[in-house]
C-alpha cells in the first residue's frame, strides 16, 4: 500500500503492521473517468510505479454471500504478522455499493519490483464511493 504522507505511512505501519510505503500519488476524476498514478519513493523497498485510468459504469446489485464480489469486498477483519505473532483488528463498515468499472489504460511495475510474475489476463475491476470505516486496535490471535 502506498501513502503520500510519510507520517501517515509510518503510523499505519507502526499501529497496524501494514506494509505501507511512501509514494507520490495523483488522483483525478473527470465525470465518470478516474485517472490514478503512484510512484513509490520509499527508501527501503525497490522503486515501482502504478497508473490506471478507468470509467465508472452502472450500479451493481448488492453482493451475495458466497459470490466472488462478496469475498473480495466484504472484509471485516485485518490481519498482520509481527515477530512470529499473528494479530487481528476488527473492522466495521456498511456493505459496499459496487459499480461496474471498465479499464481504459494500465501500467504497473509493483509486483515485478518484488520479484513476482506479471499477472496474465484481464483484471477484475469494481468501483465504490468512499465510506466511513471503523477499525479497532490490533489484538493477538
Amino acid at each position: 500500500m502506498h501513502y503520500t504522507s510519510a507520517l501517515a505511512a509510518w503510523a499505519a505501519h507502526w499501529a497496524y503492521r501494514l506494509p505501507y510505503c511512501h509514494a507520490h500519488i495523483d488522483l483525478k476524476q473527470q465525470g465518470q473517468t478516474i485517472v490514478y498514478s503512484s510512484r513509490r519513493t520509499h527508501r527501503r523497498v525497490p522503486p515501482a510505479e502504478f497508473s490506471a485510468t478507468w470509467t465508472i459504469g452502472q450500479v451493481l446489485p448488492q453482493t451475495e454471500p458466497g459470490s466472488l464480489a462478496f469475498f473480495l469486498t466484504e472484509r471485516y477483519c485485518l490481519y498482520a504478522a509481527h515477530q512470529d505473532q499473528l494479530y487481528r483488528s476488527r473492522i466495521f463498515h456498511q456493505p459496499w455499493q459496487l459499480y461496474q468499472a471498465e479499464l481504459v489504460s494500465f501500467h504497473s511495475t509493483m509486483l515485478e519490483s518484488h520479484g513476482l510474475p506479471t499477472p496474465e489476463g484481464d483484471p477484475l475491476l469494481y468501483y465504490a464511493e468512499a465510506m466511513a470505516v471503523q477499525i479497532w486496535l490490533l489484538a493477538k490471535v
